[in-house]
Order: structure tokens, then sequence, then C-alpha cells
């Protein structure tokens, strides 16, 4: 147990002692590590997800401006 003082306040907390267990250690920096990874993953999705509506309504515009019938031509 360590007493620490914060503020003028001292407070009393548990500290759990250095893992020397290098199983353990791993693990838990794997597990750390896939959950960054994770988060990086989720963020990239939102983007190409938000980049593939943007195509769409690229696309749908394109589509839309085909379509539309063509002024008559001014020739004569």
């Amino acid at each position: 147990m360590v007493e620490l003082v914060v503020l003028g306040e001292a407070v009393t907390m548990l500290f759990e002692p250095l893992n020397s267990d290098g199983q353990k250690r791993s693990a838990d920096y794997h597990a750390a590590r896939l959950a960054m990874l994770h988060d990086r993953l989720a963020k990239k999705i939102k983007q190409v997800d938000h980049a593939a509506a943007l195509v769409e309504q690229a696309a749908a515009f394109l589509i839309e401006a085909a379509h539309q019938p063509s002024a008559p031509d001014a020739r004569g």
C-alpha cells in the first residue's frame, strides 16, 4: 500500500506489484495492440463508407444529367 499526497490531501492507493510473468505481460501487450488496431480499422471503415456515399451521390448526379433531354441544336 502506498500513500500519495495530492494537492495537500493524503490518498491511499493500492498498487499491484510489478508483473514479472512474461507471458501475462505479453498477453496484455497483445490485447492492447489488438484493441488499438481495431479502433484504427473502425475509423478507416467509417472513412471508406463516407467516401463510398460521396461516389454514389456523384454517380447518381451523372446518371440524372445524362438522361436529361438535350437542348435543340442552335445551328439550324
